[in-house]
């Protein structure tokens, strides 16, 4: 027997890659590489999931995110949605990874190869929004329908008319919401309310007037709604006829959407837009997409609701708690996940992945979520950059040396980075 071959059988190690290594069909998303060299992965289900990437900044977070996205949409052919995007990071996702040694890595274990997530950027339109200079990207500005402002009239204003609260005002504007629907232009709406608020007589209807009518003036000035900007559309149709919310339609025509959020998570009225798309994909998900799985992804968390009287938390916690019957999933990032409103986060999570912590608050809550004992908890802040630390109350698939395995218990291991392209720290 030559010596190559005896060493062969004595440790595996000594082998070729082409020997040592088992090409296997995997349906499941590789997530990252265990201590062992072992291929550890979310299964693919009958079912969505949700799940929670936490960690500090700069240890991998967006990385595991990016690849979550693609592998969603090209393995398991899911609808995709990224919720925000405060940074505007996912620039670079609609293009294939160029890191040599992250494409090395994809290659070698899993045979992947780079490719460009097939991304469509989405502005809400505001008075202060500005596009990137030669953005040459697929995207479009949008705007909210008016009836979606109309039904929740209060908030709005408040939120566009500094410290305004319509107080008992409300009562009259609530009696000709349905008026104010139908109209279709801004001269439309000041004949309305001139038509349809109480008469001008007292001086106390006289008050009343002049502070609805200028709430609504700089309702409109903000240019958030379909009817300040024709060009700026509400809904948009596929060549199908199908018609629906911009971030629905996207998905139907197979493109991932990608929101825009650094101009409209400065304003106030941010939590009620992120509701109303939030909802709109939930709550007609069996109907536009029958038998498909939609995730929702939502970078920062924390940027989008911190409390659970937001209409975002409320939101997204139906998501996380219902989500399953809707057939959506989630699936978020956050470096503060002791700041995750409780409606969202105590809704069972089925996957934390946790990179490096330093914050023993944060640490202690991920261990009180997912069982961990003091050693468990120790590797988490023990980490390395882009090594993680994955828990389940489902299950991992596990793939080593041609087997295929389910583990219950957390892992630790190293991302494998994304296929698509992804912004260095400090790049603009």
């Amino acid at each position: 027997m030559a010596l190559g071959q005896t060493l062969h059988k004595i440790n595996k190690s000594f082998m070729s890659d082409e020997n040592r290594f088992q090409k296997i069909q995997i349906n499941d998303i590789p997530i990252m590489i265990g201590i062992h060299d072992e291929i550890i992965c979310v299964p693919r289900g009958e079912e969505v999931f949700a799940a929670a990437i936490v960690g500090s900044s700069g240890t991998g977070k967006t990385l595991l995110a990016n690849r979550f996205v693609s592998s969603l949409y090209y393995q398991w052919g899911s609808n995709v949605a990224i919720m925000n995007d405060v940074s505007e990071e996912t620039y670079k996702w609609s293009e294939s990874m160029t890191n040599k040694n992250f494409n090395l890595l994809n290659e070698k274990y899993l045979n992947q190869f780079p490719t460009p997530s097939p991304l469509v950027y989405l502005f809400p339109n505001t008075d202060t929004i500005t596009l990137p200079e030669n953005l040459l990207k697929n995207f479009i500005k949008i705007t909210l329908p008016f009836r979606e402002i109309i039904e929740n009239i209060g908030f709005y204003l408040s939120g566009v008319s500094t410290d305004f609260s319509l107080g008992k005002s409300e009562l009259y504007v609530n009696n000709i919401k349905e008026e104010l629907a139908q109209c279709d232009s801004v001269s439309r709406v000041k004949e309305a309310l001139d038509e349809f608020l109480p008469g001008q007589e007292g001086k106390s209807f006289q008050a009343m007037r002049v502070k609805i009518m200028t709430a609504f003036a700089a309702l409109m000035r903000e240019q958030i709604l379909d009817i300040t900007n024709p060009e700026c559309p509400a809904y948009l149709q596929t060549e199908g006829n199908f018609v629906g919310n911009p971030m629905s339609v996207l998905m139907k025509a197979k493109w991932i959407p990608s929101f825009i959020t650094s101009d409209l998570i400065t304003k106030k009225y941010k939590s009620e837009v992120f509701a109303h798309y939030i909802n709109e994909i939930f709550q007609n998900n069996l109907n536009d997409f029958p038998g498909e799985k939609t995730f929702l992804f939502f970078d920062e968390l924390k940027d989008i609701c911190r409390r659970d009287d937001e209409p975002a938390a409320q939101a997204i916690g139906r998501v996380a708690a219902r989500g399953r019957i809707n057939n959506v999933g989630l699936i978020y990032c956050t470096q503060f996940y002791d700041q995750i409103p409780h409606g969202v986060r105590g809704a069972k999570l089925n996957y934390c992945f946790s990179f490096a912590h330093s914050n023993n608050e944060i640490v202690r809550q991920i261990g009180s979520d997912f069982d961990l004992d003091s050693d468990e908890k120790k590797k988490i802040k023990n980490l390395k950059k882009f090594e993680v630390f994955a828990m389940t109350n489902n299950k991992f698939i596990v793939y080593n040396d041609g087997e295929r395995y389910e583990e219950t218990k957390p892992l630790k291991g190293t991302i494998f980075p994304p296929l698509a392209n992804h912004l260095k720290r400090g790049e603009q």
